[in-house]
């Protein structure tokens, strides 16, 4: 219970006060009063004893009188004669009851005294319990209520608010030392204020400078807290975890630190097992098929290492640049082509239209020579469409979606790539439905997909390889594109691994590539909205599906 420090002077005084009062009221009427009873009781005894034996007296000389009377001839001395009259005791008698009434007078006086001398001692009292309210009020006003604002003010303060002040109407000539106190506190929350604001402005600049970095940022303790982080991390931890004060929290989605025996921390080999700078690949719980680099390091605190800073990098964006570099060499390679190649092809058809049109116009194509000409015409015509199927893996590259024919898109890759599967003695087939089906994405995006699989299957397989490509619909009208190849296959702990970004698994008999062909093809299916997927066979070969929603079905002309 809060009691005012005011209240808390007023009743001490007050109560030590009425204990002085009542001990000295006590006092003085147990000391003084009982002495004045005392020598009361006392004077009375002994005068109430002299009485007595002045009736006494009286009553023996009443007696002598009489037997004097009955014995007249006994002779008495002149002295006692004196003493036998009544008179001179009763004058004694009277003389001792006006000093006994006298006496009383005096004791009632100085019983009066006491009563007025209590009197006197209440109106002091009186008195006293005026000036110690007036010196109570002077405290309040002077020392309680500073103090008081003060303490107001303090509360405020210590509640996040610093924008409050004491408010002091006092001239600078009537100041004390609490006006001084005030002004000083007033001060003080100026300068805190100002410190404070300072500091925001460059937690502002700081938090600004870290949000600008495109890479996923965060600093962590000792106790596994995220001291500061950027956008980009909170976009990478996803929403829900955006207020998860510990990493293990926000990335895994776990109650307790991870298990170092079985996931690599970099809170625990920096700060306990003191590396120096650590690189992991890892996934986060919001999104389990990215894969994200993370670069730790240590930093230091007042010259010991205190904190682990993150620098998390999400795989996808070096997949998405590799995948633009590839197109780009591609549009390079189809230009060249097309600007090399097809102009030479271009003046031979139109050589050789000219050659038929002036010297083979008149005859029959059952001509040999005609004919033959005819089929050079054909292949010239087959050769300047090379470059134009080139073209179109860098045509339509943006972001807008469009409506995709997979069996044309497949049957121009597969074109494409003929020539390098026949010289690895590699046969391809095709198993397509009689309706052409579509999806929705980007042509050139989906052409890459399946340039990525055929080579991978093409790299996988040796002489007399098959490579069978099947679309098809299953019960839930899902489009189903299988690539079977009767390759090397791919060993069971890696299989899981294989769209890892720069993850190989390559055998001797593989030719090691970047790895981010798989990496790159599992990003561009899932944009479009579908799922891919792999089973493999040690030895025997590999399938990998793809399988989109369906969209749209035309049935061939």
């Amino acid at each position: 219970m809060f009691v005012s420090l005011n209240r808390k002077v007023i009743y001490s005084i007050l109560f030590l006060f009425l204990v002085v009062t009542t001990i000295f009221a006590s006092t003085f009427y147990i000391i003084y009063g009982n002495k004045i009873q005392n020598e009361q009781l006392a004077s009375i005894q002994r005068n109430q004893q002299y009485i007595d034996l002045l009736y006494k007296n009286i009553n023996m000389t009443n007696e002598f009188r009489q037997i004097l009377n009955s014995y007249p001839n006994i002779q008495i001395s002149p002295t006692l004669s004196n003493t036998l009259h009544l008179t001179h005791y009763e004058e004694q008698l009277r003389s001792e009851q006006k000093r006994i009434s006298e006496m009383l007078k005096i004791y009632e006086q100085r019983y009066n005294a006491i009563q007025e001398s209590l009197n006197i001692f209440g109106i002091s009292s009186i008195l006293i319990i005026f000036i110690i309210f007036f010196v109570g009020l002077l405290i309040s006003k002077w020392i309680l209520n500073p103090i008081n604002k003060i303490s107001a003010v303090s509360e405020k303060v210590s509640a996040g608010d610093i924008s409050v002040r004491i408010k002091n109407i006092k001239k600078s000539i009537f100041m004390d030392e609490l006006d001084k106190l005030i002004l000083t506190f007033n001060q003080m929350l100026d300068n805190l204020q100002n410190v404070i604001s300072q500091i925001k402005d460059k937690e502002t600049f700081l938090q600004s400078l870290i949000d600008s970095i495109p890479d996923g940022i965060r600093v962590i303790d000792k106790k596994y807290n995220i001291i500061v982080a950027n956008k980009a991390y909170y976009k990478q931890v996803g929403k829900a975890q955006i207020n998860c004060k510990k990493c293990y929290e926000a990335s895994q989605k776990l109650s307790s630190p991870c298990n170092p025996d079985t996931f690599q921390c970099p809170v625990n080999d920096i700060l306990f097992q003191r590396k120096k700078n650590l690189n992991v690949i890892q996934q986060f719980c919001h999104a389990p098929n990215r894969h994200l680099s993370i670069n730790a390091a240590p930093m230091y605190h007042s010259g010991k290492v205190e904190y682990v800073v993150e620098a998390i990098r999400d795989l996808s964006e070096d997949i998405n640049f590799s995948h633009q570099q590839k197109i780009s060499s591609l549009g390079f390679l189809s230009t060249s082509i097309a600007h090399e190649i097809k102009n030479h092809l271009g003046a031979l058809r139109l050589l050789l239209e000219r050659i038929l049109d002036k010297f083979y116009a008149d005859k029959d194509d059952s001509d040999e020579i005609k004919s033959n000409l005819l089929m050079i015409y054909s292949e010239l015509v087959s050769c300047i469409d090379v470059p134009e199927r080139l073209l179109k893996l860098t045509r339509n590259s943006s972001e807008i979606s469009q409506q995709i024919n997979i069996s044309d898109c497949i049957s121009d890759v597969v074109n494409l790539l003929d020539f390098e599967a026949k010289s690895l003695g590699i046969s391809i087939e095709l198993s397509f439905p009689n309706t052409d089906l579509y999806i929705i994405g980007n042509e050139a995006d989906f052409k890459m997909v399946v340039i990525n699989i055929i080579l991978n299957a093409l790299k996988a397989m040796n002489n007399n390889g098959i490579l069978t490509i099947n679309i098809k619909r299953n019960k839930a009208k899902n489009i189903i594109i299988s690539f079977t190849d009767t390759g090397v296959g791919i060993a069971p702990e890696n299989i899981h691994r294989i769209f890892d970004p720069f993850f190989t698994g390559s055998t001797n008999n593989i030719k090691k590539g970047t790895g981010l062909g798989l990496s790159i093809a599992k990003t561009i299916v899932e944009k479009i909205g579908g799922n891919i997927s792999v089973s493999s066979t040690l030895g025997s070969g590999s399938c990998f599906t793809l399988s989109f929603p369906p969209i749209k079905t035309v049935a061939k002309k």
